[in-house]
């Protein structure tokens, strides 16, 4: 049993940086960011038929969708939060005027 109690306290779960989460937020917002770019990358979105199958006539994709995806919903980041590193770090990626949505940007 106290080996059951012991790795909480080994990850520090109780401490002030687990409570921010895996990264700091610069490293979380980047990986985010990088994450949401390779979703809309010629790569991967040519040959990714649901996430092509959800997005609306402007060429969006919900952010709440996106960020239930299992890479995304591991950062445990707000979708207010993830939108806000979309419009600061990407040039990639276009994100709506209600913070909800988010597309490739023209190229």
């Amino acid at each position: 049993a106290a080996n059951v109690a012991s790795p909480p306290a080994a990850l520090g779960a109780s401490s002030p940086a687990a409570a921010q989460g895996r990264y700091g937020s610069g490293a979380k917002r980047q990986t985010a960011v990088r994450q949401l770019e390779y979703y809309f990358s010629p790569a991967n979105f040519g040959r990714d038929a649901f996430l092509q199958q959800q997005m609306d006539g402007d060429g969006y994709v919900p952010l709440s969708l996106l960020n239930g995806f299992n890479r995304m919903r591991r950062l445990e980041m707000p979708i207010s939060e993830v939108a806000t590193a979309v419009v600061s770090l990407s040039s990639a990626l276009e994100v709506d005027e209600a913070r909800e949505r988010v597309r490739a940007a023209a190229r």
